[in-house]
């Protein structure tokens, strides 16, 4: 009887048997906010990382991943591009579980355009295809590696349904993803479809998929490149520029996590062996205007939106069941924590130097050219 066909109780009972010694686990997408943070409470843990990133020459990117306590001994970096899925067997030998960080969303066409502003063919042609065929090769790799246990980081914007339910549930509500590709939302369609092509995948190799539903990650970075993402690039340059990210007060809410928040998920989640299927990974959803009273804090004035006209009636802040997230790991950290980690980083960071590090591409320890 072969592994993909061992019946679901043996699964199980080995993917328990992961939690008496240290584990190694491949994060794919390392050098991102979310793959850096995770990969850094890993190796807190005591287990072995492998992570991928694009090119492992860059030390721009792996002098920083290097200098995390425990790496020099039990984080391996190894270049592999999503592309190609065949770069990643390398980085997969020797793990036992996959995590599925480096599927950022796609923003843009390959000249410019706003994904959003793009029609249906070309949406799908740039953004919603790609990242379905991203999600679905790195399964396969990792299913043809002989792992079983994959953790997918998503979003809520997976799990929004039309009209929208008044307590979302990540098991009972899902977004329309024609409605989406209809709508021309290109962003949020690629999770869906994302989402969809990974759950079938699973059900069908006998995987054990564990999806993170994630809104906005805000928080420290943990690498120079991280203030210059989509959110930490507007928040930087708001403080450092006086750039506005809103002209005018959005009426509406945003559902945050602390990046430290939602590498606890993942962890929870790959320790637990009856960890299956999605999990919101979401602190709350705050009201815009609160959350710019926080950055208030650290901006200058001349980068704050103008308030929403008085006797505006606010949106209705999104609301969540969050008994399956909290069977796994509340999250620790709220608002006023989530902006004040990020701006006492921006201001206190300082350039990681590694001494004496000999690198090769042998040892665990190691950056792999």
């Amino acid at each position: 009887m072969t592994r993909a066909t061992l019946p679901q109780n043996l699964r199980r009972a080995s993917f328990g048997s992961t939690q008496r010694k240290a584990r190694h686990i491949c994060v794919a997408g390392v050098s991102g906010l979310a793959g850096a943070h995770i990969a850094r409470a890993a190796l807190a843990s005591g287990w072995h990382v492998t992570g991928t990133l694009r090119d492992a020459t860059d030390t721009s990117k792996t002098v920083p991943l290097m200098a995390l306590p425990g790496a020099r001994d039990r984080l391996r970096l190894v270049s592999a591009d999503i592309a190609q899925p065949e770069s990643f067997t390398n980085a997969l030998k020797g793990s036992d579980a996959l995590v599925i960080a480096c599927l950022p969303s796609i923003r843009t066409a390959p000249d410019g355009i706003p994904a959003n502003d793009l029609d249906p063919r070309a949406g799908m042609a740039h953004c919603v295809t790609p990242a379905k065929t991203a999600c679905r090769n790195l399964i396969t790799a990792a299913d043809r590696n002989g792992i079983s246990d994959i953790v997918l980081l998503s979003s809520i914007a997976s799990a929004d349904p039309n009209p929208p339910p008044a307590i979302k549930n990540e098991l009972q509500h899902h977004s329309d993803l024609e409605h989406q590709i209809e709508h021309g939302k290109f962003i949020a369609a690629q999770k869906t479809a994302m989402e969809i092509a990974a759950t079938r995948l699973a059900q069908d190799r006998d995987l054990r998929l564990v999806t993170l539903l994630s809104g906005m990650i805000l928080g420290p970075g943990l690498m120079p490149c991280h203030d210059q993402g989509h959110v930490l690039g507007q928040l930087h340059d708001m403080a450092v520029k006086g750039r506005p990210w809103h002209r005018n007060m959005p009426n509406g809410s945003m559902s945050l996590i602390h990046p430290v928040d939602l590498a606890s998920l993942c962890l929870a989640a790959l320790q637990k062996p009856e960890a299956e299927g999605r999990y919101f990974a979401v602190a709350k959803s705050w009201q815009w205007s609160d959350i710019y009273n926080e950055i208030s804090n650290f901006a200058p004035k001349d980068a704050l939106p103008t308030a929403v006209p008085k006797g505006t009636i606010p949106a209705a802040t999104t609301a969540f069941d969050f008994t399956r997230r909290d069977s796994l790991a509340p999250p620790r950290n709220g608002l006023p924590e989530m902006v004040a980690d990020f701006y006492h980083w921006l201001d206190d960071r300082a350039e990681p130097k590694l001494n004496g590090l000999q690198i090769s591409a042998e040892p665990v320890g190691a950056v792999v050219r």
